[in-house]
């Protein structure tokens, strides 16, 4: 085994080591009970079963919404789903294979967290301070043991990879490092939408620095790293904006954003709670004591320094200020102006990106001096102190796998995710799964992307699919591509049918929009796999 191995080992095992008191629970049989977390073990038996009926990408549940189905894949972010279904496949069921991507997402944010840390400020030590109090703060234990939220939770994975990536493209210049860092951001916006929003505007932050220094060769690098991640993406994000205009969050926004800009003791006043915010019992909006006094010392060595300011730790307090006013309401005309940052209604979602770039910004204390070095490896180890406790559920349930396989609500807080000319919302299954009033049904089946049946027809009828219509789903009779009629108070599927045997199939099936970005995804991917393969040490001049 060679060095780089071996070094890599150890600090991946260190990262293990430190995560433990955070993830115990995770190792208890069953589950528990977050605003989130359920939902997401919900939605990755749907994934399970869109996959195996060869929906690909997967975009419409069929079981969901008490099998009238709905598309919720095609808005909401898939690839924790894809994630999860690797450990199905490995038969660790659908509970288990969550609670491994929760857990997973805390040791493997650390690790390179660690790694880009030590990277950036050439200090191993930077690299420990940096890990251990990127995952000893006080939101991501709301996501891991109160929210729930597999997707951010999976998005700091990311973000250290991403600036590695970016750092890479910086000292080097190589094609592999466009590729790599567009590959990563192309992967946060398939994790969770929002984060890629929010930290698309600290990368904004450092694209225009870099303008202002006028490094124009590595701006247009990084633009072209951006173009690769759009494009990588393509099939999820070209779909999910162009088509938002037929779903409800178009005309109703999941929350009011005014009631979630926070106060600023908000910030440094220790609480803690199980609630939604807002509420007597509401979840921690806390920065965390440690980190706060890792910005007090970032600050000052700032004004020390003033005619001699590291340039990385310089964007980075800069950013770090920027998100922190964005917490507040004086913000709200920055919220409602800014394409898809307007999309967004909880601000205080910024400090999941606040987390990352105090914990980076701490390996930069190690770089000046052994007292400081000693003060900020204090702070991470008082950070892990103060954290550990809170690192448990409200309570543990154990459902069972099958429970969720069986739950068939929308898993969306607010049914946004719903077509618009739905009026009214199912509320119990129906037993039939195709309605007339006179005739014989036979041969019947179905699964999320196909309903077949045969059917004779004593006279003329109209005949009700029970399957929510939304733009890709086609009927046949006879062979023949026949008129759906969705003008009803569920938006069901109607199709008239004359008086005989007929023989009709419905297909879900992608329209010309999304063909065109699924192609865009896949050529961008071969392209990109390929230029990896044969150019990876290619120098950009």
């Amino acid at each position: 085994m060679n060095k780089i191995s071996v070094r890599t080992l150890v600090v991946f095992g260190f990262c293990v080591i430190v995560s433990v008191p955070l993830i115990l629970p995770y190792f208890k049989s069953g589950f528990f009970p977050t605003h989130d977390g359920e939902w997401a073990v919900v939605r990755l038996a749907e994934m399970y079963r869109e996959i195996k009926d060869f929906q690909f990408p997967a975009r419409f549940s069929g079981y969901l919404n008490f099998e009238y189905g709905y598309p919720l894949f095609n808005f909401a972010y898939p690839m924790p789903y894809y994630f999860g279904l690797i450990f199905i496949f490995l038969k660790l069921g659908f509970v288990g294979s969550i609670k491994i991507l929760f857990a997973s997402s805390v040791i493997l944010s650390a690790f390179f967290m660690f790694l880009l840390s030590e990277s950036l400020w050439k200090s191993k030590i930077a690299g420990i301070v940096s890990s251990v109090l990127y995952i000893y703060v006080p939101y991501r234990i709301v996501d891991l043991y109160v929210r729930g939220s597999l997707g951010e939770s999976l998005s700091f994975v990311i973000f250290p990879l991403i600036i590695l990536g970016i750092l890479g493209l910086y000292r080097k210049s190589e094609l592999k490092y466009v590729i790599f860092t567009g590959f990563m951001y192309g992967l946060l916006i398939m994790t969770h939408n929002i984060m890629a929003v929010l930290f698309g505007v600290f990368i904004f932050f450092i694209f225009l620095y870099t303008i202002f220094i006028k490094n124009i060769k590595f701006a247009l690098n990084l633009f072209f790293s951006i173009t690769i991640s759009l494009a990588i993406s393509a099939f999820f994000w070209i779909p999910a904006v162009f088509e938002k205009n037929l779903i409800l969050l178009s005309k109703t926004p999941i929350a009011n954003r005014s009631l979630h800009f926070i106060k600023p003791l908000d910030l440094i006043i220790p609480r803690w709670g199980y609630g939604v915010p807002n509420d007597t019992n509401g979840f921690s909006f806390q920065i965390g004591l440690p980190q706060l006094a890792v910005l007090l010392i970032l600050f000052y060595f700032i004004v020390k320094n003033i005619k001699k300011i590291d340039k990385n730790l310089l964007i980075l307090v800069v950013s770090i200020v920027a998100f922190i006013a964005l917490l507040f309401s004086p913000s709200a005309f920055i919220w409602e102006n800014i394409p898809f940052l307007s999309e967004i209604n909880y601000p205080w979602t910024i400090l999941g990106i606040l987390m990352f770039l105090i914990s980076l910004a701490s390996g930069f204390i190690t770089k000046t001096g052994k007292v400081s070095t000693i003060v900020v490896l204090i702070l991470a180890f008082i950070s892990l102190i103060l954290i550990t406790p809170y690192a448990k559920p409200q309570s543990h349930i154990d459902r069972g796998d099958q429970f969720y396989l069986t739950n068939q609500a929308t898993t969306t807080s607010s049914t946004e995710l719903m077509p618009l000319w739905v009026k009214e919302f199912p509320i119990q299954k129906t037993e039939k799964k195709v309605d007339l009033v006179d005739g014989e049904i036979s041969n019947i089946s179905y699964n999320s992307k196909l309903i077949t049946f045969s059917v004779k027809m004593p006279e003329d009828e109209i005949v009700r699919i029970n399957r929510l219509y939304y733009p890709g789903w086609n009927v046949y009779v006879d062979g023949l591509r026949t008129k759906i009629d969705f003008n009803n108070k569920y938006g069901l599927m109607d199709i008239a049918l004359g008086e005989g045997v007929h023989s009709v199939k419905a297909v879900f099936s992608e329209t010309p929009l999304r063909v065109f970005s699924n192609i865009v995804s896949l050529f961008s991917l071969i392209t990109a796999g390929l230029a990896l393969a044969f150019f990876r040490n290619y120098k950009i001049k």
